[in-house]
């Protein structure tokens, strides 16, 4: 794939997973911290949220492809990346991601929405725990040298 079609496939499934279902999600249920259908000033803080999770989302994205990259479609990792916010977390994009949904979650104050948020926190973590073994068997003492220099989370 081309960086460009990774970039819209991101955007467009990061949209949808991290956008459209969390809406969805806290529209049918209960909204901690409403008044008169708008969100209060409590709620509001979680768009701040939202802005550093999709500026995270972006940086990860910049950092992850260069812009004359061709990208392997393959669940192996080709290249372990340190660069960009890599250098801050292991895994920024889990991290962003997450964001998000607790983003949505005070912007809405939706009890659903946080154990979806929590549901997802569970799936991330069992999802890295793999995902170390993997980079871990594959880059060897790069991978060491990185994971004892970079948290895994922030």
């Amino acid at each position: 794939m081309t960086r460009a079609q990774v970039v819209v496939f991101s955007i467009v499934s990061w949209s949808i997973v991290f956008g459209v279902v969390p809406v969805w999600v806290a529209l049918r249920g209960r909204r901690l911290g409403w008044r008169r259908g708008r969100p209060g000033p409590f709620n509001r803080l979680g768009v701040v949220v939202l802005g550093f999770a999709v500026s995270g989302l972006t940086w990860c994205l910049a950092a992850h492809y260069r812009p004359d990259e061709t990208v392997a479609v393959s669940l192996m990792p080709e290249k372990l990346i340190s660069r960009g916010p890599y250098r801050f977390s292991r895994n920024p994009m889990y991290v962003s991601e997450e964001a998000t949904l607790i983003g949505w979650t005070v912007y809405f104050g939706s009890p659903g929405l946080l154990a979806f948020s929590l549901a997802v926190a569970t799936a991330m973590r069992y999802a890295v725990s793999r995902e170390e073994k993997t980079l871990k068997e594959r880059f060897g003492e790069s991978w060491q040298q990185y994971s004892a220099a970079v948290p895994r989370w922030l």
